[in-house]
């Protein structure tokens, strides 16, 4: 068996230990030798005599208990906040904020300007994906999505220069399909 826990010393002072802690306790001389220092030490204690207070030290610490409650409480407003202990995080956070911005670059948009400018092609007959803008947005009407704010003036332009030949020819045809069909 392993030794006593400090916890199973306490209680093999105080007369509360297992069978187990006994048996332990008359074969091992360093658990027995525990359990003498620990009631040794607590046979002094108990023959020390700690002097009551002046009747005087109630009423100074009741009243010193109320001055540190009520300073306390008036140190909730906005001076609270200027204290070390809060300035110095915030200054910390502020500084690793100040110091990502200047780190970070920055993203700028790309304008992409078409080599030649590009024209509608004549109609092409509308196909079985007629309704592919509705498939994808739904009802969708930009100017009440420019009113909300989720588009931007020119950001359309913008994207339309962005993309490769192949998706302007794709492009193309769907307005071209589209205006077909709203026009019939």
């Amino acid at each position: 068996m392993t030794h006593l826990t400090p916890d199973e010393v306490i209680d093999a002072v105080d007369g509360l230990s297992s069978p187990e802690h006994t048996a332990h306790l008359a074969e091992c001389p360093e658990c027995r030798r525990q359990v003498d220092d620990v009631s040794s030490v607590l046979a002094e204690a108990k023959q020390t005599s700690v002097p009551e207070p002046s009747p005087f030290f109630w009423n100074q610490l009741s009243t010193q208990v109320r001055a540190a409650v009520a300073a306390d409480a008036s140190g909730n407003g906005w001076r609270s906040w200027l204290r070390w202990q809060v300035l110095l995080p915030l200054g910390g956070v502020a500084a690793m904020i100040v110091a990502l911005m200047i780190v970070l670059p920055k993203r700028e948009a790309i304008v992409i300007a078409p080599e030649e400018p590009i024209a509608l092609e004549a109609a092409i007959a509308p196909d079985a994906s007629g309704d592919a803008l509705e498939l994808l947005f739904g009802e969708f009407d930009l100017d009440t999505a420019a009113d909300a704010g989720v588009l931007e003036p020119g950001v359309a332009d913008r994207a339309v220069l962005e993309l490769t030949a192949e998706e302007q020819a794709e492009l193309t045809r769907l307005l071209q399909a589209e205006l077909t069909r709203s026009k019939s």
